[in-house]
C-alpha cells in the first residue's frame, strides 16, 4: 500500500509546483502562500539556494533588527546593518531603514543612498516605489512590496519582493529577495 501512495504523492506535489507559471511579472497576491514558484523553492537550482535569499530569510532579518532597535542606539543599529561582514548581510539580504518622509537612515547595500531623499526614486517600469512603501506603511504595520531594483550581485534590474515593518510611526525597516530563481 505505502509504494503506490508515495509516488501518487510526489506526482501530486510536482503538478501543484507547476500549475502556476512563475515566468509572468504579474504582481502575486500573498506572496508568503505564493513564494514556492520563487528563490529557496524546490524549483531553484542546487547553486541558488545556497547563493541568494528568499523572501522569508528576508522577513525574518526584518523581525529581527526590529527587536535589535528596540534594545539598541539607532545609529549603532545602523552600524550592524551596514557592515557587510554582520548579521544583518545574509546572501545577498540587507536591511534598509526609511522615514516616512523619504529619508533613507540606513542602506545596507548602497552607502552612496544613506542621508538620501529618494521620495520620487522609481523603479526601472517607472513606480514609485519609495511612495509605495510608505502608503503601505500608513495603512499598516508591515507588508510586501514588488519593484524593479538592481542585484549587487549579479548588476543586473531584477524584480524584487521586499517585507516592510514599521519600528516607530516615523521609520520603517526593509529587506527584500530578487524574484524569480529557478
Amino acid at each position: 500500500m505505502k509504494r503506490t501512495i508515495i509516488p501518487f504523492l510526489i506526482i501530486a506535489f510536482c503538478l501543484s509546483l507547476s500549475a502556476d507559471d512563475p515566468t509572468t511579472n504579474e504582481p502575486i497576491g500573498d506572496p508568503m502562500l505564493e513564494q514556492s514558484t520563487y528563490s529557496g523553492s524546490a524549483l531553484a537550482s542546487r547553486e541558488d539556494r545556497i547563493k541568494y535569499g528568499t523572501p522569508l530569510e528576508a522577513k525574518i532579518m526584518v523581525e529581527d533588527a526590529i527587536q535589535f532597535m528596540q534594545v539598541t542606539e539607532l545609529e549603532k543599529a545602523f552600524l550592524d546593518f551596514r557592515n557587510k561582514e554582520g548579521r544583518f548581510q545574509f546572501k545577498d539580504l540587507y536591511l534598509f531603514v526609511i522615514d516616512m518622509d523619504g529619508n533613507v537612515l540606513c542602506h545596507g547595500g548602497e552607502e552612496a543612498l544613506n542621508g538620501k531623499n529618494v521620495i520620487d526614486l522609481k523603479d526601472s517600469a517607472g513606480k514609485y516605489f519609495i511612495k509605495d512603501f510608505i502608503e503601505l506603511m500608513k495603512e499598516s504595520n508591515n507588508g510586501w512590496k514588488e519593484y524593479y531594483w538592481r542585484n549587487y550581485e549579479t548588476q543586473k534590474v531584477e524584480m524584487k519582493l521586499t517585507y516592510l515593518k514599521k519600528f516607530n510611526n516615523n521609520i520603517f525597516v526593509g529587506c527584500g529577495a530578487y524574484q524569480p530563481r529557478f
